[in-house]
Parts: structure tokens; C-alpha cells; sequence
């Protein structure tokens, strides 16, 4: 039988810090974000005012899924909305449950969702990799027990793919204005001293000598982060210091995980950039990039340049610097992903509906499916997508829980959904 506990403590996660970790082996597109480490300093450092929703979906008293969520008041044109959603804020490129039964775990989460008494607006769970590992789960999940599910792309990234190339060639795939722009960059740079490069190692944290580099880390806090009109650090609208205190807590945990990365370029001896990044399988998000105040701004494009070389000869599959914003990625990218929203506005709060109405004037027209890219996917054909099969791994349940008496939305009925094995 699978069950959903709601955890809303933070402090109880500790009691299921094995089991979670558990799962993060069985988790695609695992990053450091899906992690309890990063849940528990994300809540200390940006969760007041916010209400905590960790659903763990068991089968035969066996957690076989997890899925964070917080309800978060979200202040929009119409006024504040309280936003179910998931504990990421422009921290991450791709989100979602936990597990490696994802569509069984997400159709549970939703369930219970639409079981449990509205303490939200809207439902808008971002950062969905749609169009990879997700595979359109969460918005079945959504129309599964009514709700309308409704995708849409939330992010354009700006990739650098490093796979698969060499720098001559990555070099000759771009512009002749971008080419000239870190050739003199470059020359600037070593106009000052000696150039050199570091990148810190994957090292096992119970092995002698492991060093997670603070020593580098206390300068990085004392850089500039400031890049022409952008400040290159991810995060959202937070203040500059809550961000820096955020990133040097999870720098810890990141290390000991084996995913926290640190660029620094040196001139001289001396660190003049940094770059901080988080690493996973599909390769490395940058969260943040700096100079020193007293170094010229083409420091950061020499920093770069060396930390894509760098993961060309490492053969790590893309570097990601959209989190940074545009400019940091416009002039280095080579290829283009997105991320996906998928929302849900009840009928019954008519604040949700407007919001619904404005981003619906606002959404570009679908166009046809075009050199090899997903094509924006119609009403009609995600209503036929509700009726597939959602997997659960090798194993299926031997029944249903019994539904609790739920808030019926007004709009629709339910629609049936199976899961097989």
C-alpha cells in the first residue's frame, strides 16, 4: 500500500537523513540541491515566512520517493500569493522528486496535496527538466487528480557544451567580436605578472590531508561581484550577504558530497577572479564569480576562458553560467536548454485566475517542431498524455490507499490513472 507522511518540522528531516540519501543514489539529474543538507540551509537562511511540505511516499513502509515543497508568499501586480512550489530560488537549473520512482512518487505527492486543506494560492513548481529526465510526470501528475497542469517553458540556459570538442574548435565556433574580446582580455590580464589556473579536486573527505580550500574561500568573500550592469551571483533577490552566508554554510557539506567546485585565477601568487560552482553529472552550475576590486574587469573573461579549457580537457559534459545571468553567458554559450514550469490555479481564488489570464496574454505562440527541438506540446495532445502508464520501478502496489475527503475543485472531475510495473 503506498502511503505520503508530510513532514513541516525541519528538524524531524534528521530522523530520514539516510533514507534520503538512500534515494539520491536512485535519483536522475541528482544535484547537491536535492540533497537534506542543502534543504536544511536553505530553511535557515530563507525560510521565514515560509511553511515547510516534505511528502515522503512509501510502499509497504519503505520510503520509495521524496518531494520538497514549501509554500511561499510571493508578492505579484495583483498582490502577494502564497505559491506552492519547490526550495530552489534561482539556485539551480533543474528540480523535481527525489527517488527513482518518479512518476508513482509524484502522482502520491499530488494526491495528497489535493487531499489535504488549500493552504496555497497556486501551485508552480519550476525548474521541471521536461524535456530530459522529467518526461512531462509532473504535469500528468497535476491532471491526474484534476488539476490543470498547465506547461511552460521558465528558463532559457545558456549552456557551454564541453563535450566532444577541443578549444581550438570551440574557439572557432565563435563570433570574431568575442574572439578578439578574450584574446585581449587575456593579454590584459598577464600584463600584470604571472597567470596561473586552479581548479580544486575531487578529494574523499575521510582521506589524510582533505582540504575544502577556506583559505581560498576568505578571499573570495572579498571579491567584486559587480560585471558591467549585472552582478555575477546567482540567488535571486536576496541581499549580496545573505547569499555569501548561504554559499559559505553549503560549501561544507558540498565538499564532503564531492560536488562543490572553486575556480580561482592567480596573478602573481595572488587570487584576482574566483568562481564557485556546484557539480553534477550533466556537469558544473556556477553560482557566483568575482574579481578582486583592484584587477580589471577582463580578469573575469580570463577566468572563464580558463575554466572552459579546463573542463574541455576533463571531458565534463557542459558548463552552466545562465544562473549568473545574461551577460555572463551570452558571448560564451553554444548550446541552449530550458526548464519548465508547471502550474495549477484553483477556480476558487480569483487572484490565481488573473495571474493565469496574465501569463497566458503573456506566453508566445507554439511553433512547429524544428531542427531536432521539442515543439511546445498543444492542450489536446497533453490530454491524451494523461492516460499513459506512470511507471514504479519493478514493483507495484498491491493497492490504493483510500482517498481522504478532498476539496472537489469545481472545474473537473478526477481522471483515472494506473500504475504498472
Amino acid at each position: 500500500m503506498i502511503t505520503v507522511a508530510e513532514i513541516n518540522d525541519i528538524e524531524r528531516l534528521d530522523h530520514f537523513r539516510l533514507a534520503w540519501h538512500d534515494l539520491l543514489g536512485k535519483t536522475r539529474g541528482a544535484t547537491f540541491a536535492h540533497s537534506p543538507e542543502w534543504l536544511e540551509h536553505y530553511w535557515a537562511h530563507f525560510g521565514k515566512g515560509l511553511k515547510l511540505r516534505v511528502l515522503f511516499v512509501t510502499l509497504r513502509n519503505k520510503i520509495i520517493g521524496i518531494v520538497p515543497l514549501v509554500v511561499k508568499p510571493v508578492a505579484t501586480p495583483l498582490g502577494t500569493v502564497r505559491v506552492l512550489t519547490y526550495p530552489l530560488d534561482n539556485w539551480g537549473t533543474f528540480y523535481g522528486q527525489i527517488g527513482g520512482n518518479s512518476a508513482a512518487t509524484m502522482v502520491s505527492a499530488i494526491r495528497h496535496i489535493r487531499s489535504t486543506r488549500r493552504d496555497w494560492d497556486l501551485i508552480d513548481l519550476r525548474y521541471v527538466d521536461q524535456e530530459g529526465h522529467d518526461h512531462r510526470r509532473t504535469a500528468n501528475a497535476l491532471k491526474s487528480v484534476g488539476y490543470q497542469g498547465s506547461s511552460a517553458p521558465w528558463r532559457r540556459l545558456s549552456l557551454v557544451d564541453t563535450s566532444d570538442t577541443s578549444w581550438i574548435e570551440y574557439l572557432a565556433s565563435r563570433s570574431p567580436e568575442a574572439r578578439e574580446h578574450i584574446q585581449q582580455s587575456e593579454e590584459i590580464t598577464a600584463r600584470d605578472g604571472h597567470v596561473s589556473f586552479y581548479r580544486s579536486r575531487l578529494e574523499d573527505p575521510l582521506a589524510p590531508g582533505w582540504n575544502p580550500r577556506w583559505d581560498l574561500w576568505s578571499q573570495f568573500e572579498q571579491m567584486d561581484f559587480r560585471h558591467g550592469n549585472q552582478t555575477l551571483i546567482a540567488g535571486g533577490a536576496h541581499t549580496l550577504k545573505q547569499k555569501l552566508d548561504f554559499l559559505r554554510d553549503i560549501h561544507g557539506p558540498a565538499s564532503r558530497s564531492g560536488m562543490a567546485r572553486i575556480d580561482a585565477l592567480f596573478v602573481n601568487h595572488r587570487v584576482v577572479a574566483f568562481a564557485y560552482g556546484l557539480q553534477h553529472a550533466a556537469g558544473t552550475d556556477y553560482l557566483a564569480i568575482g574579481r578582486a576590486p583592484d584587477t580589471n574587469p577582463e580578469t573575469v573573461t580570463t577566468l572563464i576562458s580558463n575554466m572552459i579549457q579546463q573542463s574541455i580537457r576533463d571531458g565534463e559534459p557542459a558548463v552552466n553560467l545562465s544562473l549568473l545571468g545574461p551577460s555572463a553567458a551570452s558571448m560564451w554559450q553554444n548550446s541552449v536548454r530550458h526548464s519548465y514550469r508547471c502550474s495549477h490555479y484553483p477556480l476558487t481564488v480569483p487572484r490565481s485566475q488573473l495571474l493565469r489570464l496574465n501569463r497566458w496574454m503573456k506566453q508566445p505562440v507554439a511553433s512547429p517542431k524544428a531542427n531536432g527541438s521539442p515543439a511546445m506540446v498543444s492542450d489536446s495532445q497533453a490530454s491524451r498524455e494523461i492516460e499513459s502508464s506512470i511507471e514504479l520501478a519493478a514493483i507495484a502496489p498491491e493497492d490504493w490507499p483510500e482517498e481522504n475527503t478532498m476539496q472537489a475543485e469545481p472545474d473537473s472531475e478526477r481522471p483515472p490513472f494506473r500504475i504498472v510495473g
